[in-house]
């Protein structure tokens, strides 16, 4: 039961990471050629600055409220009372990134396992507790994190924390239900991963473009080590990572900071913090030498295309205006389909393509990519695909920004931004992966600004910077048997 998150509209199906769907989760996207374009068009996720200290207590917006309860659990709270509903949305800062070696899979195992009660709290109790009381709920794993969502009646967000800071240290397993729910897992990587080529694709390209980074395996993990995934394996990574001074909370919604922090403190304010110190660490890429090209054949491809991903230079980690400049130019190679550089190029002037796409992903810690897609027209190879594609990304850094087409991008985020704090489960998606990927509020609440600085010479910097294909990996996916 795998759905990619993108807090920053979600739920959309783009982003690398497994869910168990619930009543407030829309149909899983279909990796065909209409998905990957998908992907590829709302990929973009958001991109973040290094953290700083935070205050006890802190008012940041005229909506936005932050403190910390005395165990270490971090709380976030976004005021919008139009409707009397609220979303508690829990993030642990583990995900797939922080398995032992050999065991890929795991970090999403938990998370299905964490439905299998507790001693106060028998097998689907939770979900009953919540649609019960009208409420639905979801959860996720990804490659940083694994969150726990809830949407509920303001009047019932106390039900929420109970029983979220219930399973938060009790959780009891047995063996059948870790049986089957390994069968389970296995099952959502036959359907979502092996039954697609598009999918297996990626995966493959994801494992040949990072060298040394936990990136590179993929979060439902590798078949033949999800098959050995033990029941000493769950419990022993869920004491390690499941631990509230491991955990933030962001709330939004009909409530006040105050019903918050009276609720958190009854709740989780009680629980222990382990003794065992809990550090994060990340191997880090070396030098990238040469560009590496992978042809998957597939006898179930009907839409042969070219996928290329970039992989960022590390000066611009950290930096928020770097990480501003790919965002704009992702968005004027390819985010809005026959109106961005690449459509204009390949599919009007010259016909060469029957769709172009472009997207970015990354954040301050991690790795970010840029990536470029030409699905040609049926006259044309591949090989002609991915030579008129080169030409068009030469030609773009050739001719220059045009400023007009620059002022619109940048006048479209500007809006997507205030239409994504509108719903108040976006914005609590939003601020939450901001917060557990390392930044604080006040440079999420910057963001927006940060893209609007973005001037014409700084796309052109990360273009010439980004598109060395020594640090790429360039991917065809054709039916099996084709001439080329």
């Amino acid at each position: 039961m795998n759905t990619p998150l993108n807090p920053g509209r979600m739920p959309a199906h783009v982003q690398p990471g497994h869910s168990r769907i619930r009543p407030d989760a829309r149909p899983l996207a279909r990796h065909s050629i209409p998905g990957v374009l998908l992907w590829l068009t709302l990929a973009t996720a958001i991109l973040w600055l290094l953290a700083a200290g935070l205050p006890a207590q802190a008012q940041l917006a005229e909506n936005v409220t932050e403190f910390r309860l005395e165990n270490g659990m971090h709380v976030v709270v976004i005021e919008d009372h139009r409707v009397p509903a609220v979303n508690h949305t829990l993030w642990y800062r583990v995900g797939s990134i922080d398995e032992p070696q050999g065991k890929s899979g795991l970090a999403h195992f938990v998370e299905h396992l964490m439905f299998k009660g507790t001693e106060n709290v028998p097998v689907g109790e939770y979900e009953r507790s919540i649609r019960s009381r009208g409420g639905s709920s979801g959860a996720s794993t990804s490659y940083d994190f694994s969150l726990y969502r809830a949407r509920i009646a303001s009047e019932h967000l106390e039900e929420i924390m109970r029983l979220e800071a219930d399973r938060m240290h009790g959780i009891v397993l047995e063996g059948p239900e870790v049986d089957s729910e390994r069968d389970v897992i296995i099952e959502e990587r036959n359907e979502r991963t092996d039954s697609d080529p598009s999918s297996l694709l990626r995966e493959q390209m994801t494992a040949a473009l990072y060298l040394n980074h936990p990136y590179g395996r993929p979060v439902i993990g590798w078949r033949h080590e999800m098959e050995q995934l033990s029941r000493e394996d769950v419990l022993k990574f869920y004491r390690q990572h499941y631990r509230v001074d491991n955990s933030i909370l962001v709330v939004s919604g009909d409530v006040t900071a105050a019903q918050v922090r009276e609720l958190a403190e009854k709740h989780y304010g009680s629980l222990a913090v382990p003794d065992s110190d809990l550090q994060r660490i990340i191997t880090a890429e070396p030098p990238h030498l040469a560009e590496r090209r992978l042809k998957l054949e597939d006898s179930r491809v009907s839409n042969p295309y070219v996928l290329r991903r970039y992989l960022a230079p590390d000066d611009y980690k950290g930096d928020q205006h770097k990480l501003a400049s790919i965002a704009i130019l992702a968005n004027l190679l390819g985010d809005s389909g026959i109106t961005s550089a690449l459509g204009k190029k390949l599919q009007l002037e010259r016909s060469v393509a029957a769709f172009t796409g472009a997207s970015y992903r990354g954040n301050i810690t991690r790795p970010v990519e840029l990536v470029v897609f030409i699905l040609p027209t049926p006259e044309h190879t591949l090989q002609e695909a991915e030579t008129a594609l080169d030409e068009a990304l030469l030609e773009f850094i050739e001719e220059g920004v045009d400023e007009a087409q620059l002022q619109r991008v940048k006048a479209q985020l500007k809006y997507n931004q205030i239409y994504e704090l509108d719903d108040t489960m976006t914005s609590a998606l939003k601020f939450g992966r901001g917060l557990v990927q390392g930044l604080t509020v006040e440079q999420i609440l910057a963001w927006p600004e940060a893209l609007q600085q973005v001037e014409s010479e700084d796309v052109l910097e990360a273009a010439q910077l980004l598109l060395d294909r020594r640090r790429s990996v360039t991917g065809w996916l054709l039916k099996e048997g084709t001439e080329l």
